[in-house]
């Protein structure tokens, strides 16, 4: 007669609203980052154009390239122009181009799959499906973690490199009015220190995303986490939330099919207690009056062994046997004894009343 009705998500549209921020976010940030790291790959090649001359507009770009992407390829002038690099091969970097080279092969293939987590979280999300929406945010969250700590590495890799390449900048004279020679290649220093920074805040993908790719990241696996430990998920007429004001919330569910069975132990005999209670209501005795108040009886010679011991009280057999059970249902019989031996009988027939002149008279009517 009623369908069965399908879980849903709680404050599901909040939800939503994260999720395509998170999944439009990933698309864009992951196209971004896969063009980057195959440029990264082909410099390393050396299949691509830098300059046809040095001129210090092109002196970045070229420094630039020879720190971090340049292979052991050789180039052509018309693409690339040598120069003196001894200076700036004086600092040594923590990464080398053949170690980025890997690092950069490693962040293409997590991009690739970012992109991909990032389509099924805009996709997968639904009100309806619950493992379908755990899954998209626990895939995406997987990825976006891993890419966010190699960001935060590959970033403070390259703060340690613009340290040394500041450091060793320092100690050469850039004014011959104060002190010694001016050497022009120790611009090359400088502009290693340029290429650091640049790729530190390239890594760090401006600060600002990268913040809020670990807020996004934070907020759906804490969701995540909530809608896997919820319970009640079903917001239905006979499953109704726990958290809703609605009186059907505090109602034991209704079973339509099924039988409740009550079973209740019926005791001939008030005073005995059973070893296991039932559902009936039991009666406690006091066990020091039952005794008290056979000692005080008359007959207390007679029924000592009855009334010492509170289990010899008991008269009826366990509810447990058949003789019980019968002996409950069938009406107990009660034998009232009347004492007259030793009181005479009394006479209920009326009184003699006194006249007008003193005698006592029969009312009698004639």
């Amino acid at each position: 007669m009623y369908g069965h009705s399908t879980p849903t998500i709680k404050n599901f549209d909040s939800l939503k609203s994260w999720s395509v921020w998170a999944g439009v976010l990933g698309v864009v940030q992951a196209v971004i980052w896969i063009g980057l790291t195959i440029t990264a790959i082909v410099a390393y090649t050396c299949h691509i154009y830098i300059t046809n001359e040095m001129t210090y507009g092109s002196f970045v770009k070229t420094i630039f390239f020879d720190v971090y992407f340049h292979g052991s390829c050789k180039m052509s002038p018309d693409a690339y122009q040598s120069y003196d690099d001894t200076i700036l091969k004086s600092v040594k970097t923590v990464f080398d181009p053949t170690q980025i080279l890997v690092w950069d092969c490693v962040y293409l293939a997590l991009s690739v799959a970012w992109f991909i987590v990032s389509i099924v979280l805009l996709t997968c999300v639904r009100k309806d499906s619950v493992k379908g929406t755990l899954g998209a945010i626990y895939s995406w969250a997987f990825f976006v973690f891993v890419i966010s700590c190699m960001d935060l590495a590959i970033g403070v890799i390259f703060g340690v490199d613009f340290s040394r390449f500041h450091a060793v900048a320092s100690q050469y004279n850039a004014n011959d009015i104060n002190a010694g020679v001016v050497d022009p290649n120790a611009a090359q220093l400088i502009a290693g220190g340029v290429a650091a920074m640049a790729m530190m805040i390239i890594s760090f993908k401006g600060f600002i995303l990268w913040f809020i790719n670990v807020g996004l990241l934070i907020y759906l696996l804490t969701r995540a986490v909530q809608i896997a430990s919820d319970n009640d998920r079903t917001d239905t007429l006979f499953m109704p939330r726990k958290d809703s004001n609605d009186i059907l919330a505090t109602r034991a569910p209704i079973r339509a099919y099924e039988e409740e069975r009550v079973e209740v132990q019926a005791y001939n005999n008030d005073a005995f207690l059973p070893d296991t209670r039932s559902t009936a209501e039991t009666i406690e005795v006091n066990e020091e009056a039952i005794v008290r108040a056979a000692h005080m009886s008359r007959d207390a010679n007679l029924m000592d062994r009855r009334f010492r011991s509170i289990d010899a009280f008991q008269q009826y057999p366990s509810p447990n046997q058949p003789a019980a059970r019968q002996s409950s249902q069938n009406p107990v019989q009660e034998t009232v004894v009347v004492a007259t031996a030793g009181f005479p009988v009394p006479d209920y027939s009326p009184g003699l009343s006194p006249g007008n002149n003193g005698i006592l008279r029969h009312h009698h009517q004639y």
